[in-house]
């Protein structure tokens, strides 16, 4: 599936290469830490997995350095939360909090945590408290290798419409949606706090694709109401200017790259506004009706089969195969880029993810330039014109095509390839920042 690799990378290639940590007063009293954030999401953990150093070690040792003394085992702990919909309504949430088991009686520093978010995913499997159990998955080797380079404790918020919260439309590509990072994050650091587990608590954020687009939108959230102190964040690839690229995708005669990505967005968005509705946006809005398109059973392929965009049965899976007027009304588009008013446009607007915000926290903004399904001058480029101002520490990293994997008939797009790349100069960076911080 499409961006699998992404998400697992996503995951768990945030826990690399890191030697130390400043100092947070973790032994402070719980009550004192709730009233702090004023309210407690955490509802219960589980810990769903358990693995030794020993045996992460042997994985290391076959997989990545054969020379390795050591790798860290983990515990991972389902936390399930209370967050709200965009529309209000309290619902429970869930999420992958990643821990690495580390004696702190010989190690007198602090684990760094991130919060990441993952890119798109449809299927509700593909979800990290899911993933994470899921030893079928090809790339769960990966996660276990990842973790065996452990320092960092990483919380991966399924996010609303998954998991737990399966059921619920997830708000794709909307600001409030990184509602369910924070409470997240909330929780898990109640739950490491009432656990005595040793943590800095000045938090890092990551993100790709979707996930790039909720980590700078949380990251403002954040920065905005005092939440946290924030040691850095890297949104990667994101969709930060939706109005931009509303106006380059809504294009009758262009192809669409993967058709399932703007059909979300549009009943997302026609799901949760009011004054937007599915039938004035879509050829088949029946459909949305009649089948839950985006709750977690279809993968992209399915989806865009039964909005008519695909023929599995010849080989197309739909992309870059159809016409954005195949998908979206031609009357609608025309009203688009024609009525400043129309209220997708607005909407669309409103969720710019850098809209008044000046960040505090040293940023990084990383993407391939060469990215079809975001384009690098539509979106990155923007947000770091619209960022880097004389009041703000923000830096563009581009990737070159040239340095991530090939093409491949599995991994086609750029998109896709490179993530690994983009974590990879993330976490050099987050490394940088503990280092000097340290000494």
């Amino acid at each position: 599936m499409f961006f699998r690799m992404a998400h697992f990378i996503v995951y768990f290639i945030i826990i690399f290469f890191i030697n130390g940590c400043c100092f947070f007063g973790c032994g402070d009293d719980y009550d004192d830490y709730v009233e702090k954030f004023k309210y407690n999401t955490l509802v219960s953990a589980q810990i769903i997995d358990e693995v030794n150093s020993s045996i992460m070690l042997k994985v290391v040792k076959n997989s990545i350095d054969k020379n390795a003394t050591n790798a860290f085992g983990y515990r991972a702990v389902k936390i399930i939360y209370k967050t709200l919909t965009p529309n209000n309504k309290e619902v429970n949430a869930s999420g992958l909090l990643v821990i690495p088991i580390i004696n702190h009686n010989d190690n007198d520093t602090l684990n760094p945590v991130i919060c990441d978010n993952h890119g798109t995913i449809f299927k509700n499997e593909d979800a990290p408290t899911l993933v994470e159990k899921n030893d079928s998955m090809p790339n769960y080797p990966l996660a276990i290798l990842m973790s065996g380079y452990a320092r960092f404790i990483t919380i991966a918020p399924d996010y609303l419409g998954y998991g737990e919260s399966k059921g619920e439309v997830h708000p794709y590509i909307m600001k409030s949606g990184a509602r369910a990072s924070l409470d997240m994050i909330i929780a898990s650091f109640n739950y490491m706090v009432r656990n005595e587990i040793p943590f800095d608590s000045r938090l890092f954020i990551s993100g790709y694709s979707e996930g790039g687009y909720v980590a700078m939108s949380l990251a403002k959230e954040i920065e905005k109401d005092h939440l946290f102190t924030l040691r850095g964040v890297t949104p990667m690839a994101g969709p930060y200017n939706v109005a931009a690229l509303g106006s380059y995708e809504l294009n009758a005669s262009k192809k669409m790259v993967v058709p399932a990505f703007l059909a979300e967005i549009g009943w997302s968005y026609s799901y949760y506004y009011d004054d937007i509705d599915i039938y004035d946006l879509m050829v088949k809005a029946d459909i949305f009706k009649k089948e839950n398109l985006f709750g977690g059973d279809y993968n992209m392929s399915q989806i865009h089969e039964a909005l008519g965009l695909a023929d599995l049965s010849k080989g197309d899976i739909g992309i870059g195969t159809h016409y954005t007027k195949e998908l979206f009304k031609e009357d609608f588009i025309n009203n688009y880029h024609n009525d400043v008013t129309n209220p997708v446009r607005v909407h669309f607007e409103e969720n710019n993810a850098y809209n008044n915000w000046i960040p505090k926290a040293p940023v990084n903004l990383i993407q391939c330039k060469e990215d079809e399904i975001i384009p690098f001058e539509l979106s990155t480029k923007r947000a770091y014109s619209k960022l880097n101002t004389t009041e703000a520490n923000v830096t563009l990293t581009v990737i070159d095509s040239s340095q991530i994997p090939p093409q491949t008939q599995e991994n086609p797009l750029v998109h896709q390839r490179c993530s690994a790349k983009a974590y990879g100069l993330a976490i050099e960076w987050f490394n940088k920042i503990v280092k000097e911080n340290n000494e």
